[in-house]
């Protein structure tokens, strides 16, 4: 990374410039299609809620790339995708209000029942559960769960910058691992990974879990 490039940890008032990029990042997504205004609260999770952390790659006055992550330490929790659902529920209601057939675009259709235990989740009156222990399947770790970088700039090194952010992330907030769940399908992203040191440990349906450790 050279002088002209800096990483950021964002702040509310960056939420435009980080949506502008997720967007461009990716053109095809579900949360793409739902508007500028969905995806800045969809990212405004990640700064919001304590679990979650995001920063970005800045050159000049444009974000070329993000990474966002989720710390899972076996406090209480609800996923990553829970989580977000519920923090951007309202907007997401206001986006397929004004386009209804978003309901029939292939990610939400296979994201039907997620949406639908979120939605009778919304529903029920909420409860003061404040922090419980879950029994962790895996140890301490941070998640990454998102990485994005603008098409304008792909190839050229920056999706490996993000991920050695990511790991100095993790090692400020006292995490030795990371892991992360990628689609099969996507060669091309399994690839980046590997050649920055993660390896895949397991398969879950169509995707891969790729873990790495570090000092």
């Amino acid at each position: 990374m050279n002088q002209h490039e800096i990483i950021i940890t964002p702040t509310l008032t960056d939420l435009p410039l980080l949506a502008r990029c997720h967007r461009k990042s990716f053109p095809k997504a579900l949360s793409t299609a739902m508007g500028q205004a969905y995806v800045e609260k969809m990212l405004e999770w990640y700064i919001v809620d304590e679990h979650a952390f995001i920063f970005y790659l800045k050159l000049g006055n444009t974000c070329i790339g993000y990474c966002g992550g989720l710390l899972v330490d076996g406090q209480y929790v609800k996923g990553s995708a829970s989580s977000m659902i519920q923090h951007s529920f309202n907007q997401a209601v206001k986006a397929i209000l004004v386009r209804p057939w978003l309901l029939l675009h292939s990610e939400f259709l296979s994201k039907y029942r997620l949406v639908v235990k979120n939605i009778f989740r919304r529903m029920k009156k909420p409860r003061r559960l404040g922090k419980q222990k879950v029994a962790l399947k895996t140890v301490p770790h941070t998640g990454l769960i998102v990485i994005g970088v603008d098409p304008a700039y792909q190839g050229k090194g920056y999706g490996s910058i993000l991920l050695a952010e990511f790991e100095n992330q993790s090692k400020l907030r006292k995490y030795s691992h990371m892991m992360l769940t990628v689609l099969q399908s996507n060669k091309a992203a399994i690839e980046s990974y590997r050649r920055n040191g993660w390896e895949i440990t397991r398969q879950e349906g169509n995707a891969l879990v790729m873990e790495k450790s570090i000092n």
